[in-house]
């Protein structure tokens, strides 16, 4: 009998032969390790490690993740690798350190979202569950995690009365023309 998954398997529309493995763990306990991992451009961790409090909702990942790839697929990747180009897109400037440092993981980091590109679910999953040590649960928790006030400051939103529709499209609009 399989054990029930947490994980969200998903295909891009424009790239059909690449699979986005999204995992949601909570009561991450080494976090410090990982971003020391991600620090040192540890090629085994080879997945996306986002800060989860920033992030909406799963539609808020693929557009991070259909633009990495996209970059990934003309040439264009302004990182190492597609994993930290998608972090990279959550960005609304140019400067990858500052995108990668508001939201990446921090030391103290305890909800994580892990994004991972192209094997199969079984291998993603297991390779996320070695990695990050925590408590996997349901992609649907995000919203129990999100902090859309945060999320406000960091677009400079103002304020929009947490109405996720609406900050949810504000975000899409700048993420899209970030470097235009």
């Amino acid at each position: 009998m399989n054990p029930v998954t947490h994980m969200e398997t998903c295909c891009l529309e424009l790239y059909p032969d690449k699979k986005v493995h999204i995992a949601l763990f909570k009561n991450v306990e080494n976090a410090s390790e990982l971003r020391q991992r991600l620090l040192t451009q540890d090629s085994t961790l080879a997945c996306s490690l986002i800060n989860a409090k920033l992030v909406i909702n799963k539609i808020h990942i693929l557009l991070a993740v259909n633009r990495a790839v996209s970059d990934e697929f003309t040439g264009k990747l302004k990182t190492h690798n597609v994993h930290s180009e998608i972090l990279y897109g959550f960005g609304v400037t140019n400067n990858i350190g500052k995108t990668f440092s508001t939201f990446g993981i921090a030391d103290d980091t305890t909800d994580v979202l892990a994004v991972k590109i192209d094997e199969s679910e079984r291998d993603a999953e297991s390779h996320l569950r070695k990695c990050v040590q925590g408590h996997l649960v349901p992609l649907d928790d995000l919203s129990t995690t999100t902090d859309l006030k945060s999320i406000e400051n960091i677009y400079q939103l103002g304020n929009l009365e947490q109405d996720t529709n609406i900050i949810l499209s504000l975000v899409a609009g700048a993420m899209a023309l970030r470097g235009h």
